[in-house]
């Protein structure tokens, strides 16, 4: 029995000492089951969207998705630094960005809702600047967003069985959320959608109420509005 027990205590520590080499050496990024690795995957399946804010720094900055992409995936969670309580999570990222090395951005992060957006500028969360007016999908991950009554949209072959596939990719290519309707930190928090007309001679867009739902965005209301949506 004494030998039996020995062995365990030696087991036990041998077991302890690589798992600190594992989370000290990866730094989150050896173990898909550490918490900030829980983050990284729960922020990359929604979608990141951009302001017009957003748009001159990345441009000023030169970086594409693929950057951002590389900084959420390589970078590191700061849990004490982080706003983890609420709907509305702020998330304290460092890392390498581009370029530069050791950046530091808040990335928002809402369990009902699709919207993910990052703060590039503030490194607390109390200074944090959400997202205002138009914004833009800039990061995500390629599949069908799309549920709901989709015929409710006058898009050319939105009848059609790929009609969910079509509306993702015109809305990747031509979309845009108003921020400044839609809601972020409540309990059920609801995405305002703006989808362009697909016939270039017709002047209207879609202003849509949508909702996170079993992983998809949700068509819930839909009304046509006589003007296309200004530009960022």
């Amino acid at each position: 029995m004494d030998t039996f027990l020995r062995r365990l205590k030696y087991y036990g520590i041998g077991f302890a000492i690589g798992l600190v080499f594992v989370i000290v050496l990866f730094r989150q990024k050896g173990c898909s089951w550490t918490p900030g690795n829980r983050v990284k995957s729960a922020i990359l399946e929604r979608i990141v969207f951009i302001d017009s804010t957003d748009i001159a720094f990345l441009k000023n900055h030169r970086l594409s998705a693929k950057d951002l992409r590389s900084y959420i995936e390589q970078g590191t969670v700061s849990f004490m630094d982080s706003k983890r309580d609420g709907n509305e999570k702020l998330y304290h990222f460092s890392g390498k960005l581009g370029s530069e090395e050791g950046r530091i951005c808040l990335i928002a992060y809402r369990e009902k809702s699709v919207v993910v957006d990052i703060d590039f500028t503030h490194q607390n969360h109390q200074h944090y600047q959400r997202l205002q007016g138009k914004s833009i999908p800039f990061l995500y991950r390629k599949k069908n967003w799309f549920s709901g009554n989709l015929d409710a949209l006058a898009l050319e072959g939105m009848n059609m069985p790929n009609a969910p596939e079509k509306l993702t990719q015109w809305f990747m290519k031509t979309g845009a959320i108003d921020a400044n309707l839609s809601t972020f930190d409540t309990g059920n928090p609801v995405t305002y959608l703006i989808i362009p007309e697909k016939n270039a001679s017709k002047e209207g867009s879609y202003l849509i109420k949508s909702k996170w739902f079993q992983e998809k965005i949700e068509l819930v209301e839909v009304k046509k509005t006589v003007s296309k949506p200004e530009g960022l």
